[in-house]
């Protein structure tokens, strides 16, 4: 004879808690996509209590009200890209290896005296990223120089971990309809 039982272990106190999907867990970190709006995800480092069936408790890291992916965890796809990713999380010390990707896209907003740009980009197949708007750093402030919202771009652009991608270069595009004028 078997039974399936479930014991309420958590008592009256409510407890923050995100579904199992949500935690991306290296064995030694633990890290949930947070949302920051408009198709733009950061990585969120954690601290998890107990974990339930479903359920994952979230003790620090996390407050009440904030969105995590929760599925299609597609922006780290294998685990060869995860530990890459993370890796500057486990070891504070040692110095990321910049990666360098390009891509296309359309310029959304520029900041240039904090150094920012927003970007509607194509996908991005080398880092498995869909089309996306998100932000990036500038390594050098006149990159923006002469950049408009809307523009349309070619850039080239590096990942030094824990979520930091910079902006190195810029190339304009030719407008629709005006190429080989």
């Amino acid at each position: 004879m078997f039974a399936h039982v479930e014991l309420a272990t958590a008592g009256q106190t409510p407890r923050l808690t995100v579904p199992k999907s949500a935690l991306i867990d290296t064995g030694e970190r633990q890290v949930v996509l947070r949302v920051a709006g408009e198709g733009k995800f950061q990585p969120q480092a954690v601290k998890v209590g107990r974990r339930g069936q479903d359920a994952v408790e979230i003790l620090e890291g996390l407050e009440d009200g904030a969105e995590v992916v929760v599925a299609a965890n597609f922006l780290i796809d294998a685990e060869s890209n995860l530990k890459a990713a993370l890796s500057t999380f486990t070891d504070p010390q040692a110095a990321p290896v910049a990666k360098s990707y390009s891509a296309t896209g359309a310029i959304v907003t520029v900041d240039a005296a904090n150094g920012s740009i927003s970007m509607k980009h194509e996908p991005i197949p080398a880092l498995q990223w869909p089309a996306m708007t998100m932000d990036f750093g500038l390594a050098a402030p006149a990159l923006a120089k002469g950049l408009l919202p809307g523009q349309a771009v070619r850039f080239s652009f590096e990942d030094r971990g824990n979520g930091e991608f910079v902006i190195t270069g810029f190339e304009p595009m030719p407008a629709a309809g005006h190429e080989g004028h």
